[in-house]
């Protein structure tokens, strides 16, 4: 269950909700890779991803593909989920060390109303962009199925890293940076070793 890695320290209402939340989106992610177990094609990854800015309340788009920088790093993150908030700092500063790569936070949690999101992703103060992604359409076309679950992609559209940002559901108690790893290995020219990481988080609510 998603919810258990995240902290022992978690109240029993919070487990129970995201027990249901397991759930139900288990049987989604489930029919969403039931094309590829079956030998259809694999995930495009699209131009662009768009929505409200969850911090400026104004549409938005952010271009994935044929853009200046090294690459794109989509985050699919959540304003209440414990695994996710303890992986916020991590993020941060690997924009600010990362500058040559385009960031953007995906919030798709359908649990999580708008204003205490917003409210929380203000708080966070992230020095790029934060697309609230309404019916997990955006969640649906990468296949996130928990947060945080990071994707590194080339500006050809390919997906050089996926997975967790770190190798722990608590950064602070992480032994190894898989997305760092992986960016420190694009921006010296090198292929990513590890290409998969595990995610470990809490999941996305799907309607």
């Amino acid at each position: 269950m998603g919810a258990t890695l995240c902290s022992a320290s978690q109240d029993l209402g919070y487990l129970l909700e995201e027990f249901m939340v397991y759930i139900i989106s288990f049987l989604t992610l489930f029919s969403l890779n039931l094309s590829a177990a079956t030998g259809s094609p694999s995930m495009t990854v699209p131009a662009e991803v768009k929505g409200e800015n969850l911090v400026t309340a104004v549409a938005q788009s952010v271009t994935i593909k044929e853009i200046k920088e090294k690459g794109t790093v989509i985050v699919f993150m959540s304003a209440k989920c414990p695994c996710s908030n303890s992986h916020m700092p991590v993020v941060k500063k690997l924009s600010e060390q990362h500058n040559d790569f385009q960031f953007v936070v995906v919030h798709s949690n359908s649990d999580e109303p708008i204003k205490e999101s917003s409210d929380y992703f203000k708080k966070a103060n992230l020095p790029f962009t934060v697309i609230q992604d309404d019916e997990a359409k955006i969640a649906d076309q990468f296949k996130a199925f928990k947060t945080p679950h990071a994707f590194v992609i080339s500006p050809k559209g390919k997906i050089l890293y996926q997975g967790g940002v770190t190798d722990s559901s608590n950064a602070e108690a992480s032994s190894k940076n898989f997305l760092a790893e992986a960016l420190n290995q694009i921006s010296e020219n090198k292929p990513v070793l590890v290409a998969e990481g595990r995610t470990l988080g809490c999941v996305i609510l799907r309607k």
